[in-house]
């Protein structure tokens, strides 16, 4: 059995600019657990960590989730979220999605929410993302109906 181990991935005629070599490493993690948010406040909901080989490494993260209004009928409801990294301790909002999901005067079943971002932390330090809920108004099932998942690829720089 063969095998290759790397930490740096480069493309035989080199990488245009803002570009990334190749993938280093995935981490994956999921719930099914589900939940109610109906707090204005955030918390998180699923994490992932991740060590970049080098701090020239970009992450790639691939966030999704099923949500719905949590009382059939009431157009108050309205979910938001966003995705931190804590490096050190020290955390820092990567993005916000204001409403992802906005109830109406029926049931609202939304499948396969999310984002795709690439993060460069410019670290070689354990680097946590979290993707964190709350509400703007009423309250919302998350995987009511599924799974959240968070996948993190290194990419080399």
């Amino acid at each position: 059995m063969s095998e290759l181990r790397t930490n740096k991935i480069v493309p035989r005629d080199g990488k245009v600019s803002g570009a990334y070599g190749g993938i280093i490493q995935v981490v994956h993690a999921s719930s099914t657990a589900g939940g109610t948010i109906n707090s204005t406040s955030y918390s998180d909901f699923l994490t992932a960590q991740i060590t970049p080989q080098s701090s020239s490494n970009a992450i790639l993260l691939q966030i999704t989730f099923n949500a719905n209004n949590a009382t059939s009928g009431n157009n108050t409801d309205r979910l938001r979220y966003r995705v931190t990294r804590t490096v050190g301790g020290s955390a820092t909002t990567l993005y916000t999605v204001a409403e992802a999901l906005i109830g109406y005067t029926g049931d609202i079943h939304v499948q396969g929410v999310g984002n795709n971002y690439v993060d460069t932390p410019a670290t070689t330090s354990p680097v946590t993302y979290a993707l964190q809920f709350s509400v703007v108004g009423g309250e919302c099932n998350i995987n009511n109906n599924g799974r959240t998942d968070i996948i993190l690829m290194e990419l080399s720089g």
